[in-house]
């Protein structure tokens, strides 16, 4: 093996080429900073997870210009529509179902943002995130590198990694390291952060398989089959809308695992005449836990390197593209010049609470399903018994499951806020209720300012993501804050809009909003001390 270190320097070395690590490439990007992701794979999806990326997440996509190359250049098509049902198995009764568009019909927006969800699942998510970061010159991706492992002092990160082709050891020098290198991350591990919550919760199979099922069954199609009978618990995800599905088998032993007998379990899903061939079968653990920091000196955690999670819900990586975003902004704003000293340190006190929220979420979406096993061998019968079973699972599906299937949990989804950061201007007022399956717009410091179109057919979400905006919907003059951004070069608009409409949602006079989109602080007239607020928002208090 050859010794010899090539130094290297860079203002962000990212571990992990992921679906957050390279949003996080794409967030530095957009802001001008230069990054390097080192990924130690060759970039290839080898089992197809990750079903949903939700409407926060295609937010993001948006501005990043490229939500419509997700939607209709991403090889999934864009007329499945993203239907739940619930079924006794594949050829057998219908039990419930929730109902919702294709990913490229009109309809599919959500009424509270100008994008909505995408069912995408990894093999089509990460190809648009892969392309897209080859055009960007600010970020360069290198495949088949090992991140071995790292030092720090108080100007520098110091990694060393490994080519594993060329077995050629080099040196990378940059002023930051983020770990997005995944569950088992050595990152975090070097760092001696510890995951608090609760592991194993429960394991699980995914069979991945090709059928023609589609032709064969009389249920119409859907991104995702609960499968509902008494010889097994899981549920069969589209992976491709044609032939390729991934089924997913809930709550077995290392026992039923190492005597795993998947074409029978796969039988017992689909029916007796449906065929199928098996192509692989995945082992895996649950976990909803979450990392005690996400920060150790110049180095932070994004994704599942700082969260795990049940994946009901949808909450893993849509998580992980939300640290990143926010992450991102700052770490611009601080090599940048204009981010204060505690800027970087707001990560987490930003961060973590979400993640909370969400893992214990997920684990109540999971703990819902699993109270509704096991079920009676009659529910799939065409007696009187079996349609008095269904009924009865059906109230129980629609009672306890809507908030996920049917109301796209948009509450969590775009209602999460920053509730106590240090660098947003609270105003006094209580938070708003937070129903995690509705969302109420709001602009209380530390929330996503809510979407409104404008006359000009533009949303308010696209005024937001280069610099600091202040929505100026009185006229008032406001050169004493904009006077205190110059004097620390704070990227920073005035936008003075006369739409009521606007104005009424927005529900304050004067409205600042951060780069990342969420409100930093609101009143309904200019502040006397200006100057403090900036240096509030930008971390320099």
């Amino acid at each position: 093996m050859s010794e010899k270190h090539v130094s290297t320097r860079i203002p962000v070395l990212i571990a992990g080429a992921g679906p957050v690590g390279l949003a996080l490439a794409i967030e530095l990007a957009y802001r001008n900073i230069r990054c390097l992701v080192v990924e130690q794979s060759d970039g290839s999806v080898d089992f197809p997870t990750t079903n949903l990326a939700n409407t926060r997440t295609v937010e993001h996509l948006r501005r990043w210009g490229i939500a419509d190359h997700m939607r209709f250049e991403s090889g999934y098509p864009t007329d499945y529509p993203r239907n739940y049902l619930f079924v006794t198995r594949m050829d057998g009764y219908e039990i419930a179902r929730f109902d919702h568009p294709a990913n490229g019909a009109p309809d599919a927006r959500s009424p509270h943002s100008p994008e909505g969800r995408l069912w995408i699942s990894k093999p089509y998510f990460d190809p648009v995130l892969h392309k897209h970061v080859a055009t960007l010159p600010q970020v360069e991706v290198r495949y088949e590198i090992s991140f071995e492992s790292f030092q720090q002092t108080d100007g520098t990160v110091s990694a060393e990694v490994l080519d594993k082709k060329s077995e050629r050891k080099e040196t990378i020098e940059a002023d930051y390291l983020v770990g997005c290198d995944g569950g088992r991350s050595n990152i975090r591990r070097t760092l001696g952060i510890q995951y608090e919550g609760v592991f194993s919760q429960g394991m699980n199979v995914a069979v991945l398989f090709r059928s023609p099922l589609l032709k064969m069954i009389s249920h119409s199609p859907a991104v995702q089959y609960q499968i509902i009978n008494a010889q097994i618990n899981g549920a069969i995800a589209a992976v491709d809308g044609n032939e390729l599905w991934r089924l997913n088998i809930r709550n077995v032993t290392q026992e039923q695992i190492d005597a795993l007998n998947a074409p029978e379990k796969l039988r017992f899903a689909l029916g007796e005449n449906i065929p199928f061939e098996l192509l692989a079968v995945r082992p895996w653990t649950g976990h909803c836990v979450v990392a005690d920091r996400y920060q150790g000196g110049r180095v932070f955690l994004a994704g599942d390197a700082a969260h795990l999670n049940w994946p009901a819900g949808g909450f893993g990586m849509n998580t992980g593209v939300g640290d990143a975003v926010d992450i991102g902004w700052k770490l611009a704003a601080s090599l940048q010049g204009w981010g204060g000293a505690n800027l970087l340190d707001s990560y987490t006190a930003e961060r973590k609470p979400i993640a909370m929220i969400n893992v214990n979420e997920a684990a109540e979406m999971r703990a819902s399903f699993d109270n509704q096993t096991p079920f009676s061998a009659q529910i799939g019968a065409d007696s009187d018994e079996g349609r008095q079973l269904r009924d009865k699972a059906r109230a129980a599906i629609m009672r306890t499951r809507a908030k996920e299937f049917q109301h796209d949990s948009a509450g969590i989804e775009l209602g999460y806020r920053y509730e106590n950061s240090p660098i947003c201007v609270a105003d006094g007022t209580p938070a708003p209720e937070l129903d995690h399956g509705i969302y109420v717009p709001s602009t209380w410091p530390g929330v996503r300012a809510p979407h409104v179109w404008l006359k000009n057919g533009r949303s308010t979400l696209d005024l937001f993501g280069k610099k600091f905006v202040l929505l100026n919907f009185s006229g008032a003059n406001t050169s004493t804050i904009t006077d205190a951004a110059k004097r620390v070069d704070l990227p920073f608009e005035v936008i003075t809009l006369d739409e009521a409409k606007v104005r009424e949602i927005y529900e304050r006079d004067l409205v600042l909003v951060r780069p990342d989109g969420h409100v930093a602080w609101r009143n309904d007239a200019m502040p006397t001390n200006a100057a403090a607020i900036i240096d509030k928002v930008r971390g320099a208090l």
